[in-house]
């Protein structure tokens, strides 16, 4: 069977001297796919086997894998390939989204739509690719249903007022009257203060769309808290353990 698809190259990967296997992302989920040849440099499918590129790819397939026949570019996205800190996020972008993502034909266009949104994003504002990033992150929580309502307390679940603590071992923010309550009489037990913003600031990356983001100021300590949040509850509530995010750390340490 000959089928054409949009789709988003998530991964590709060499397969011996010449071929490429690729994991493309379509409306209808991933797909994994031969690019035979891709390698070589007057290869027709070279261009379309590079992380992030998007097309519509035609692609035979019978039993196992498919095999990728013809690729005609729609957004070749190059500026994510021109520098470092630019191809390290945008492997992170990927890695999290196959992560979420289902398996065709049962995906979710939502989440085309979501990355396809997340890379335009991060191309628009490369002063600021740091909120990006952890935008991304707030919405792939969401999706995986890891994230709490972020402006109520989790303990007595009323909506946060005065100062804020997020708490590690509940996986989310508590009131200053739960964290005198529960958190100072068991030593045990920790809870980090985080700027009042950091609720608001998560909810509205979560639930704002993309285009209606414009440019966005954060203290020092509003981007500190929003890392170490989203950190944790990426890895120990949703699971989530990104290869890519290791270098990305180091990256994000420099000035």
């Amino acid at each position: 069977m000959l089928y054409n698809t949009n789709a988003v190259v998530i991964r590709s990967i060499a397969y011996g001297e010449t071929h490429a296997i690729v994991t493309l992302l379509t409306p209808s989920g991933t797909v994994a796919a031969m690019a035979r040849g891709a390698k070589k440099p007057q290869s027709r499918l070279a261009s379309g086997i590079q992380l992030c590129v998007e097309g519509i790819y035609s692609i035979y397939q019978r039993t196992g894998m498919g095999s990728v026949q013809q690729v005609e570019i729609v957004n070749s996205r190059r500026v994510l390939r021109e520098d470092l800190e630019s191809a390290a996020y945008a492997a992170y972008f990927c890695e999290l989204v196959g992560m979420v993502a289902q398996e065709r034909p049962n995906g979710s266009e939502a989440v085309f739509r979501l990355f396809s949104g997340a890379l335009e994003r991060l191309i628009e504002n490369r002063a600021d690719v740091f909120f990006t990033a952890r935008t991304w992150e707030a919405k792939i929580l969401r999706w995986l249903g890891a994230s709490p309502n972020w402006m109520d307390c989790v303990l007595c679940h009323e909506r946060l007022t005065g100062e804020v603590f997020y708490s590690p071992g509940e996986g989310g923010f508590v009131c200053t009257v739960c964290e005198r309550t529960a958190y100072h009489s068991h030593p045990q037990r920790r809870a980090l203060r985080v700027p009042q913003a950091i609720p608001r600031i998560l909810e509205t990356m979560t639930q704002l769309p993309w285009e209606r983001f414009g440019k966005v100021s954060l203290s020092q300590a509003s981007r500190q808290a929003l890392q170490t949040v989203l950190k944790i509850q990426l890895t120990e509530y949703a699971g989530v353990f990104a290869k890519s995010r290791s270098f990305l750390d180091s990256l994000e340490q420099l000035p």
